[in-house]
């Protein structure tokens, strides 16, 4: 704050103002503080050209002892505000109003009583002592509500809040303003100024343009009538525009609720050809899902075909000096003894397949049936219907006449197998049985087990089953053949 020094060497501080424009505090000068600046900002405002009338904004309206309440805002730590201000602008005219003049006024030292400045709008208007002409004519009374001492802060305070609203009730420009916003506002006038000067002359050269042209007679009565006939042509072109108009508008209006009816129906279109395009996309994954599996079976058709089903029920093949059927070994030596229940289920398999095989290719054996039972199989004669026994137990060597029963089964199985293998010949005439069956012999070895060698009898097993491995492979020929 700055120390200013009034009537009586009084020390006051003054509180900063702020700027209305970019609200920054401010610090005023001491000689806005005094009264007189009042009366000289007045009678300046009663000389100006807007004294006649109303000002740009409404007039101020303030007594003595009544400050504007924006006095007290414009100062201090809060933000400037406009309320007092508002209502200055908002009261009468200046010449309408009477001001209490301050005490300093009256007397350079400031002791006598606040004096009061009346403006009498009926009375011409004048300085003071009645020189002059465009300012209120001042006179000076005493204050009935007692004296202000003029040099307290706050009378200089409500003086500057007084200037203020005065000046800005008279413009158009809230005050107070800092150096730089003033500085700008001067520019921003200048600126407006330069333009208003350049449209000024413009305007100027295009009237002096306009004068300078020749004035045209317009004002004869063929030129009026010609005008008048004009004038109806042109309002029936108008008619017919506007009637042509209306005819466009209808049929922008069919036009737009067909347009609004096409926009629908491709909206369904696009609806349907979604609801289309995902069905398809579902065939087809239907289809290739059914191409996947058809390409599996196809695969799993191959492998089947490739798949002999004889083979892997009856398994033919050897161990050492014994033909095998199904792992079962068929014969017995001296320092290989095989268990009978062995060699009965390895016969049981080999009568099985036989059985099987005249079946697949459609033979009937003449003279024999074949009966599997497995361990337990037999061999029935067709015309006594008597059977012979294909198995054999451990006292068999003991028992002449179960020997010779189970000697005459191995005969008739070796039997039905040569009927099987010529029949295959007659099929086939390249098919041929490896080990030739004559009678009770294979190969040249006898099949029977009474007076006979055990490699001997075990290698005509061997023979027997080779010969049944041989129609085996010849049958799946044939059905695969077929398929």
């Amino acid at each position: 704050m700055d120390t200013y020094r009034g009537a009586g060497h009084q020390s006051l501080s003054v509180t900063n103002f702020f700027c209305s424009h970019c609200q920054q505090p401010i610090r005023l000068d001491p000689t806005l503080l005094d009264s007189t600046a009042i009366d000289h900002v007045r009678l300046q405002l009663a000389h100006s050209p807007n004294s006649s009338g109303k000002s740009p904004r409404s007039s101020v309206v303030m007594k003595s002892g009544s400050p504007a309440k924006a006095g007290s805002q414009r100062s201090g730590t809060n933000a400037p505000s406009t309320v007092g201000r508002a209502a200055a602008r908002n009261a009468l005219p200046v010449y309408d109003s009477f001001i209490m003049l301050s005490k300093s006024q009256m007397s350079p030292y400031g002791v006598t009583a606040t004096p009061e400045v009346i403006v009498d709008p009926s009375e011409p208007a004048g300085y003071p002592d009645g020189s002059g002409s465009g300012g209120p004519r001042l006179s000076q009374t005493s204050s009935s509500q007692g004296s202000i001492a003029a040099g307290t802060l706050s009378h200089r305070l409500k003086i500057a809040n007084r200037l203020f609203d005065i000046m800005s009730g008279t413009s158009a420009v809230d005050h107070p303003m800092c150096l730089d916003c003033t500085e700008e506002l001067s520019l921003s006038l200048e600126r407006r100024l330069s333009d208003a000067k350049k449209e000024l002359d413009s305007y100027r050269t295009y009237y002096d343009q306009l004068r300078q042209q020749d004035p045209v007679d317009i004002h004869s009565s063929q030129d009026i009538e010609g005008l008048r006939q004009r004038e109806k042509n042109a309002l029936r072109v108008l008619d017919d525009l506007k009637r042509e108009q209306n005819q466009l508008k209808d049929e922008l209006a069919v036009l737009e609720a067909e347009l609004d009816e096409l926009d629908q129906e491709e909206n369904r279109l696009v609806q349907d050809v979604g609801i289309l395009e995902e069905e398809v996309y579902q065939r087809k994954e239907e289809v290739e899902s059914l191409e996947l599996k058809r390409e599996h079976a196809k695969k799993q058709f191959e492998v089947l075909k490739k798949t002999n089903v004889y083979n892997d029920t009856f398994r033919i093949w050897h161990d050492g000096p014994f033909g095998t059927i199904n792992g079962f070994r068929l014969g017995r030596l001296p320092n290989q003894p095989i268990d009978w229940s062995e060699i009965n289920a390895g016969m049981g398999h080999m009568i099985l397949l036989l059985d099987t095989l005249a079946q697949r290719l459609g033979f009937a054996f003449k003279t024999y049936r074949l009966i599997p039972m497995g361990s337990f199989s037999r061999i029935e004669k067709i015309d006594d219907k008597s059977s012979l026994e294909l198995y054999g137990t451990a006292d068999l060597h003991g028992m002449l006449f179960q020997n010779r029963r189970f000697d005459n089964a191995l005969v008739a199985f070796l039997h039905c197998l040569q009927q099987l293998g010529d029949y295959a010949t007659e099929q086939d005439p390249q098919f041929h049985l490896p080990y030739r069956i004559n009678k009770e012999r294979v190969g040249d070895t006898s099949i029977r087990l009474q007076f006979n060698q055990d490699e001997t009898w075990t290698k005509a097993l061997k023979y027997t089953l080779i010969n049944v491995k041989w129609l085996l492979a010849f049958c799946c020929t044939k059905s695969r053949g077929s398929a």
